[in-house]
């Protein structure tokens, strides 16, 4: 199933990095940029259905919205999501793109090491000179797909499901607001996400509840409605299938661990 990561989903100048020697996310997606970049050892990916490796020295740049596994073993490999806001002037010029894996410059990418590749929070504008320089590297050194249309596809049916989550959407819905007739459309969903139209919605609307529910000042009723479940007691059925539990036990728990005292 294709996660869909709310967290790195935001705006506002959201940024994380974390430098990984072990790690495996299976397929997902977000509403960020995300930059890859091999210390050492191998990272192996798989974009849009397509598998990659990634060598030692070697990066890629994922656009937003872009669906994407990657698993690390035996090496060390730097990852950082981040909103396009910080590169705002590449990300109008190069909408849905689709970028190759690339080598920077020598010189750019010892600047790169000592400065992005690291763990620690960076001072804002270092870091947008940082991603800017890694921008302009992209564009020297990566090959750029001239075809769009999965990113675009994928992008567009996401932010209409974003935007309409506490609708009742049908997939006839979706087809009409992106002008296809609705077998093709149907064709290129689950050729795209690998699941059922209601299965990825009710996905969708379980991982903004998650978020919701962090913040115990959201109640159930309130979270049920934000995310378009239409009644509590769908809301406890698709939950509690997705995550064991129902939102209450979910909400319980989480505020009881965010609020507990370190020991």
């Amino acid at each position: 199933m294709i996660q869909h990561q709310v967290g790195n989903s935001q705006g506002n100048y959201h940024y994380n990095a974390y430098i990984y020697t072990d790690t495996f996310w299976d397929h997902h997606f977000h509403g960020s940029y995300e930059l890859i970049y091999v210390f050492e050892g191998t990272a192996e990916l798989c974009i849009n259905g397509k598998a990659d490796t990634l060598q030692a020295g070697e990066m890629i740049l994922l656009s937003p919205y872009t669906v994407h596994s990657l698993k690390v073993e035996c090496g060390k490999t730097w990852v950082g999501v981040f909103s396009e806001d910080f590169i705002i002037s590449f990300a109008k010029e190069y909408p849905y793109s689709c970028f190759s894996k690339f080598r920077c410059r020598p010189d750019t990418e010892q600047f790169l090491q000592e400065h992005l590749f690291v763990e620690e929070k960076l001072a804002h504008f270092l870091l947008i000179s940082c991603l800017y320089a890694m921008c302009n590297e992209c564009l020297q050194h990566a090959a750029i797909s001239t075809d769009t249309k999965d990113n675009r596809f994928i992008s567009e049916v996401i932010v209409y499901i974003d935007t309409h989550l506490n609708m009742d959407i049908t997939l006839q819905d979706v087809a009409d607001a992106m002008n296809y007739e609705y077998h093709y459309f149907s064709a290129l969903f689950h050729q795209y996400f690998s699941m059922h139209f209601r299965s990825f919605i009710n996905f969708f609307r379980y991982e903004k509840a998650c978020s919701l529910l962090n913040n115990e000042a959201n109640s159930i009723s309130s979270v049920a409605i934000d995310c378009g479940f239409g009644s509590l007691r769908n809301f406890n059925r698709v939950f509690k299938k997705l995550s064991g539990c129902t939102p209450k036990e979910y909400q319980s728990n989480r505020c009881q661990r965010t609020n507990a005292s370190p020991k």
